[in-house]
Parts: structure tokens; sequence; C-alpha cells
């Protein structure tokens, strides 16, 4: 197997915060993978706290995508999280065509609990739809699942009706959907739809929000990948990480606004 790998990061960057880069960074990292991060927008703090500033870097991020073209490095996998709208979907779908990368992971976070963000608009959904076309995985949670399919994401959809869903955003181009915060009675975790065939992983539902833990999640999945396991076997490896993460902070009595602790959390991922 390959030893060395090498992953193209595009994601937000909060200066105080544990979520997006800040996550997906020691994650990758510990797996021994290489990480090249790109900041879409660079923010104070991360929206869960009451106020926040934000700077969009599309002017930066054209310049460095035109320098990284200059280097031509070879990346086996795009890891895509939060974008702003204007010129950056379209610099993410010439990065997918400019450098043939192998595994595009996009993470389309647009909305949680019922609700877009305050930050994403009706112009954000519209670019998303575009770019997933381009994917071959994407981690959409229910609220995000609904809004690609024009469905009311205030709704409380079935595991059934789930399925679904994930079958019809599959029709959009990723071959591999994996959908979060999956409820079923008593416990929560994810669902995956790929060659037709279904695999969940649940669960026992601790009932706090952890900013960071999405994060967390899709770049856990995606070192499994790329370290060889199947995507049953990283699903369920991934989704244990989180769970047990959760549960040792609630154990901790973490501080829960400030996101998920996760460089004293990273020895999980042996599990």
């Amino acid at each position: 197997m390959k030893k060395d790998f090498n992953v193209l990061l595009l994601n937000d960057l909060c200066s105080y915060g544990k979520a997006s880069l800040t996550v997906n960074i020691p994650v990758l990292s510990y797996f021994g993978i290489k990480v090249s991060p790109l900041i879409s927008v660079l923010l104070s703090n991360h929206t869960a706290f009451e106020s926040f500033c934000a700077f969009d870097l599309t002017e930066q991020l054209e310049k460095i995508i035109g320098q990284l073209k200059l280097r031509n490095p070879k990346f086996d996998a795009f890891y895509v999280g939060w974008i702003s709208s204007g010129k950056q979907p379209d610099i993410v779908i010439d990065i997918i065509k400019h450098f043939n990368i192998d595994t595009i992971l996009i993470d389309p976070i647009l909305g949680d609990n019922g609700k877009l963000y305050p930050s994403m608009s009706e112009e954000h959904v519209t670019s998303m739809k575009n770019i997933i076309k381009h994917a071959d995985i994407i981690t959409p949670n229910i609220t995000e699942l609904a809004v690609l399919l024009d469905k009311d994401p205030s709704n409380k959809y079935s595991e059934d009706e789930v399925k679904q869903m994930a079958q019809d955003i599959s029709k959009m181009g990723p071959k591999t959907v994996i959908v979060t915060s999956v409820s079923k009675d008593e416990y929560v975790g994810c669902l995956c739809y790929e060659n037709n065939n279904f695999i969940t992983s649940y669960y026992p539902k601790i009932n706090i929000m952890i900013p960071g833990t999405g994060d967390a999640f899709g770049s856990s999945l995606l070192g499994y990948i790329l370290k060889g396991y199947s995507i049953k076997e990283a699903l369920e490896k991934a989704t244990k990480f989180i769970y047990k993460a959760v549960e040792l902070s609630v154990k901790d009595n973490d501080d829960r606004l400030y996101g998920i602790s996760i460089e004293k959390r990273l020895h999980l991922l042996d599990n």
C-alpha cells in the first residue's frame, strides 16, 4: 500500500473555537497524511457563538491556486467543506478538473437542526447542487440532504425516507452518499448508500451539540478510506470515533461551546 498520501483541503479557518480546519488538519495528520490546506473564509470564531466576523478570501484563494498549478502537485483526495458564494464554487470545480484528483469528498455545509445557517443563502444551495455533481463521496446531515433535494428541512424523516432521499441525491452525481445525524428510535448515527446497498452505523443518542464533530467525522472517514478500509469499515470506525469522543467530552465536562477537544481525543482513531 502507498505510504504517503496528500490531501488538498478547502474549509474555513476559525481563530477561536475548535471546528473546520483546526479539526480537519489534526485528524488527517494523525493518520500520517500530508494536508495542504486552503482557507475559504477566515472567521473570528465559529458560528455557534452569539456573534462572529468573517472575511471572504476568494481573491487570495485564486492567487494561491494559480501558484499551486505551477507546482503541479499530486493530490490523492480533495476535501471540500465550507465555501462562500460568488466565485468559490467555480474555483472548486476548476481544482477538481485541473488536478485530476482520485477521491473527492464534499461535506455540503449548509445548515443543521432543520434550517440553513444564518450565513447561508439560496445561492449557496444552488452552487452546492452543482458542486456535488463532481463528488465521489458526500456527507450531508439530514437538514442538508433535504435542502439539496428541495424538501422541507424541518420535517422529521424516517429511516426509510432517508434511504430514498440518499438514493435520489446519488442520481445527481456522487457514488457514495453518507447521511449523518440520522435518528432511529433511541439511536443516532449514519446511513450510507453505495452501489444500491445501504450501510448503517448507530449509537445511543447523547443529547448535546458540540461544534466540530462533523469536521472530525468527515476527516476520520477520509483517513480510514485512504488507509485502505472499505466504506463499511471506514463508516463504522469514523462513527465510533465520534461517539467515543463525545462520550468522553461529557464525562470530562469539556467546554461544549468551544468545540470538540480534538487533540486529546486523537488516540480514539486507533479503535
